[in-house]
């Protein structure tokens, strides 16, 4: 039987997308895959720094290489000037077919509205044309932070994914950083769904009570 897809985006980039991904491959046992990673002259990448988080632990994903790997810590856009060797085009993903009984997370190249092509496509449209090469179900869980400035970028987040037509897609937010009861309880009034606050860990017995909070996977997809 074919297995759920979680689609990671985030509010920002830096946002804490990678850790709580590798968070998510723990908590679901699941397999993870970066369809487009930039940033490789300054940064491992982040399939390196999930397998990194996972070694030694319950779980160890398998690992989906991204279809384009790119050097400029920019979007996937800005970043191809530097690389004109790469023209990204949406009909160059699909969603992996290999282990398609066990739950997938996919994260995504910064924000929901970071440009991917050059005809100006951004992460919202890889979602539905991911969504067109599967049968799989796929959920959205937006990572964003916990504290000052969080409302206004994830309420238009979730206002952007309702807009585009994704709003039964979005499983809901993920909260990073030190609790903030204040925000958590204005972005529920304003109908968003916050599935975890993860405070940030600097233990092992800090990221066991993180991944205890993030809910069941089939919760999501009820």
């Amino acid at each position: 039987m074919a297995s759920p897809i979680v689609f990671v985006t985030g509010t920002d980039t830096d946002i804490g997308k990678t850790f709580t991904s590798a968070l998510l491959a723990q908590k679901w046992k699941a397999n993870y895959w970066k369809p487009v990673q930039t940033g490789l002259d300054s940064d491992p990448g982040d399939t390196k720094t999930v397998a990194g988080f996972c070694k030694d632990r319950k779980h160890m994903p398998h690992f989906f290489n991204p279809r384009y790997s790119l050097q400029k810590p920019l979007c996937p856009l800005d970043a191809m000037h530097f690389e004109p060797e790469y023209d990204i085009k949406l009909s160059d993903f699909s969603v992996p077919e290999e282990l398609a009984d066990q739950p997938l997370i996919i994260e995504g190249a910064g924000g929901i509205y970071v440009p991917i092509t050059k005809k100006l496509e951004i992460t919202t449209h890889l979602i539905k044309r991911l969504q067109e090469t599967t049968q799989r179900p796929i959920k959205i869980v937006v990572v964003a932070r916990s504290g000052l400035g969080t409302l206004n970028h994830t309420l238009l987040t979730l206002e952007h994914l309702n807009r585009a037509g994704l709003k039964d897609r979005v499983a809901g937010c993920i909260l990073n950083g030190p609790k903030n009861p204040q925000n958590s309880a204005t972005l529920k009034a304003f109908g968003a769904s916050i599935l975890a606050e993860v405070d940030h860990c600097d233990s092992e017995s800090d990221i066991t009570a993180a991944i205890a909070e993030i809910p069941d996977l089939a919760t999501l997809f009820q």
